[in-house]
């Protein structure tokens, strides 16, 4: 008997219990899969990027910094281009440049890390209610029959037993990617930081030496 059939024939002896965890896996897997993809569109050099935005921004080249920004893809690209297009029409303050696209891109990446967790929370739920009922109806059977013979139990506490690991096989994996997603989600936050502090700085520097020029 293959894998395969194994998986199946377990699936159905969990019961009607076993439909609902199945929806969370499917969930849980294209969710995961939507994940991945974010992360490999915001993976970069950061040791690259950071050297050539300081050599873009000690050059006073604001539009080799906005090309590079715009030839990095993911969060810190879109948010860097954004940001440095306002200062070079005339905004002073970095953080009014980048608050509003800031903003929309921690809607962006909060919107599936939260119902990942969801899915990881309502799985193990599911195999505990399906646990319950399998009991129940292992009792009702006790009760039916004012029999304990092994046999007659035997589908309740099945049900009962898949239906839970189910669920924690289920949960398990997602509590695991949706803490390696946070750890994720933190460092590019944190290089976008950096990225930001330097171009504060070298406004800093310029309007320092602006007001010494203007003395």
């Amino acid at each position: 008997m293959s894998w395969m059939q194994t998986v199946v024939d377990l699936c159905i002896k969990g019961g009607f219990f076993m439909i609902p965890l199945g929806l969370v896996a499917l969930a849980g897997i294209v969710l995961t899969i939507e994940r991945l993809l974010y992360l490999r569109e915001n993976r970069l050099d950061s040791d690259q990027f950071h050297f050539d935005l300081k050599t873009a921004l000690k050059e006073n080249s604001i539009d080799q910094a906005i090309v590079l920004a715009a030839r990095t893809k993911g969060v810190i690209g879109r948010v860097l281009q954004e940001g440095l297009l306002r200062i070079r029409a005339g905004e002073k303050d970095v953080g009014a440049a980048t608050e509003k696209i800031i903003l929309a891109e921690m809607l962006a990446m909060e919107k599936s890390r939260g119902w990942i967790v969801n899915m990881s929370q309502v799985a193990p739920l599911l195999g505990i209610l399906g646990t319950v009922w399998g009991l129940v109806i292992a009792f009702m059977t006790i009760e039916r029959t004012a029999s304990t013979d092994p046999r007659l139990l035997a589908g309740g506490i099945y049900q009962a037993l898949l239906t839970t690991v189910a669920g924690l096989v289920i949960a398990i994996p997602l509590i695991i990617f949706q803490e390696h997603l946070r750890k994720q989600t933190n460092h590019i936050l944190g290089l976008l930081d950096l990225y930001l502090v330097e171009i504060k700085e070298w406004l800093a520097l310029n309007h320092k030496a602006e007001s010494a020029r203007n003395a």
